[in-house]
């Protein structure tokens, strides 16, 4: 608890390729993120909490978000994850864009060093606003706290 707000990158999961996250432990237990993050094609923003089971240096966490995934078009016929483009997108037109919002329940784990970098694994369940139509899919982290 002494360090509270971190910063970090991660890759995959709500982020779909790559974010930039920023994290606020508001107790020992919970934590509150969000970020904004690039599937190449499209943007991406999410906002998480996670509530921790804690261990000495490695915790695993129970979690919840909503996350969008967005673009005005793009040319490419071949947007990744295939969650996208099998799940969500399936049979439409690309080049007009996109606006997708999803929910998702996850599960992960963080190690955390005592100097403030943790790294974490997570896979979600993303549910999508308000078919729910839905896909499976996981992400990694780092973070560091100060």
């Amino acid at each position: 608890m002494n360090k509270r707000f971190g910063v970090g990158v991660a890759a995959a999961g709500p982020f779909s390729v790559l974010g930039l996250e920023f994290d606020v432990n508001v107790t020992e237990q919970v934590s509150v993120s969000g970020g904004l993050g690039t599937g190449l094609d499209y943007s991406t923003f999410t906002i998480k909490g996670k509530y921790f089971l804690l261990g000495d240096k490695v915790s695993p966490y129970f979690g919840v978000g909503l996350a969008r995934w967005w673009t005005d078009g793009t040319k490419e016929t071949n947007l990744n994850p295939g969650v996208l483009k099998n799940k969500f997108l399936s049979g439409n037109d690309y080049s007009k864009g996109f606006d997708i919002w999803m929910i998702y329940p996850s599960i992960g784990v963080q190690y955390l060093h005592p100097m403030g970098i943790s790294f974490y694994a997570e896979a979600q369940a993303l549910f999508k606003i308000p078919n729910l139509a839905n896909g499976t899919y996981a992400g990694l982290g780092s973070i560091i706290y100060f």
